[in-house]
């Protein structure tokens, strides 16, 4: 017990030691890297140069999740993520000394920022992916309403669609990227944004719908009504899947806690272990600290993992 509350009196200490040293010179250190960053607008260089693939990875899921779009997003994502890994590597290093597991979990931590990212847009495109019928439903009627004037229908389908706020959200970007686009190139990329916002293969095909329309002038109102559909062919099975997999991630979330109780259980009736006994080792030696952080981890990430597998995307 007493290495417990050392162990939390310390990490205590060094949460308020980092908090003092970040509110004594956060601030300068934010003023530092702002004058740096004004420093470098004003530097000649290419305004258009491309983001390498990495950056540019970084930059989509930052748009995407929370809707910042600064050239500066990927540099404090970038910050944000050394920030948590060089924190908890200093106290777990000072609490437990240096080891490969607690590497790799500070590691893990310095991670979070993408992986947050990650199941945040993945969550987006899974929620996106069920807009699906009543998106292609209100674009297709408002492109014929339109003439079959592609630009028009997505601006009176953005005034008008409903239930739909990925999807509205996607046309109205889409819209105004449209109406600025000089080349083949901005507009492929706008339509590119406008696909992964959803991450589906029925995206892909409206995406070239509307590529060849806006860019051709091409009467696609045909594919449009293909798209819709098979979109309704396949709504029932896509339905039943769902339910199938919503039972047993529900099995699951409380099959993992039942488990643990369990071994505790076990330990206590077949191994001669006290409750007291058992939390003494799991708590207070390195080894069932390690343990049971591995336990919390894997945990978490099985949770995510059916989060995102109970629910199948509404595609093809």
């Amino acid at each position: 017990m007493t290495g417990t509350i050392d162990i939390t009196v310390r990490t205590l200490m060094y949460v308020i030691l980092i908090t003092g040293v970040w509110l004594f010179l956060g601030r300068h250190v934010v003023r530092f890297v702002r004058q740096r960053s004004k420093g470098y607008r004003f530097i000649n260089k290419p305004a258009d140069k491309p983001d390498n693939k990495f950056t540019a990875h970084i930059r989509l899921l930052i748009r995407i999740t929370t809707g910042k779009s600064g050239r500066d997003s990927v540099f404090y994502f970038l910050f944000l993520s050394v920030c948590l890994f060089s924190v908890s590597f200093t106290v777990t290093a000072g609490l437990f000394g240096v080891s490969i597991f607690f590497i790799l979990m500070s590691a893990l931590i310095g991670f979070l920022p993408y992986i947050y990212l990650r199941f945040r847009f993945k969550s987006l495109q899974l929620e996106g992916s069920y807009e699906a019928e009543n998106l292609l439903g209100e674009l297709t009627s408002m492109y014929k309403i339109s003439d079959f004037n592609m630009a028009s229908a997505i601006d009176k389908t953005v005034e008008t669609i409903k239930d739909s706020p990925l999807s509205k959200k996607a046309l109205f970007i889409l819209s105004l990227k449209i109406k600025d686009y000089r080349s083949r190139e901005e507009l492929e990329s706008a339509v590119d944004f406008f696909v992964s916002m959803f991450g589906t293969e029925w995206a892909v095909l409206l995406g070239m719908g509307i590529f060849e329309s806006v860019a051709n002038g091409t009467n696609v109102s045909v594919s449009l009504d293909s798209i819709l559909s098979n979109l309704k062919e396949i709504k029932s099975s896509i339905e039943k899947d769902k339910r199938a997999n919503y039972e047993a991630f529900t099995m699951v979330k409380f099959v993992i806690p039942i488990v643990y109780i369990l071994s505790v259980f076990t330990c206590v009736k077949y191994f001669g272990y006290t409750l007291g006994k058992f939390f003494y080792y799991q708590f207070n030696t390195g080894m069932g600290i390690k343990f049971f952080i591995a336990i919390v981890v894997l945990t978490v990430i099985s949770f995510w993992s059916m989060y995102i597998l109970s629910r199948p995307k509404f595609d093809f």
